[in-house]
């Protein structure tokens, strides 16, 4: 893809971006400013030997930094009939409530309603 600065449409390019069909995921942590989750599109598998998984965030993200600086994240695919509560990680208040996840430290929180759970290291 290239980039023609004159006539590129940001507006544009992300209602294109947004026609492809992701999984889309719950990231969650413990951070410095308490349990956190982000949605996430950008999830992946990179090697099953070692297991290794891939997300990304923008580092210009109020979030970014409170997940890089996290020892531990949960990667929770969402049964449909949670979409409120995907969509309040992606456009709104991040921090769980304690009637949302559980804990067993050290592991990340546990959202309650995933279908699957993956609990990694960074």
């Amino acid at each position: 893809m290239t980039e023609n600065t004159e006539t590129f449409d940001p507006k544009a390019y992300r209602r294109a971006l947004g026609g492809f069909a992701t999984g889309v995921c719950v990231v969650t942590a413990h951070t410095k400013d308490g349990p956190l989750g982000i949605t996430v599109n950008s999830f992946t598998s990179v090697s099953l030997d070692p297991p290794l998984v891939l997300w990304c965030m923008d580092i210009r993200s109020d979030r970014h930094d409170a997940f890089a600086g996290a020892d531990r994240f949960a990667v929770h695919m969402l049964p449909v009939e949670d979409k409120e509560m995907s969509d309040r990680f992606a456009w709104g208040v991040a921090r769980l409530s304690e009637d949302e996840f559980e804990t067993a430290n050290p592991e990340p929180p546990c959202l309650r309603n995933a279908v699957t759970r993956l609990d990694c290291d960074m």
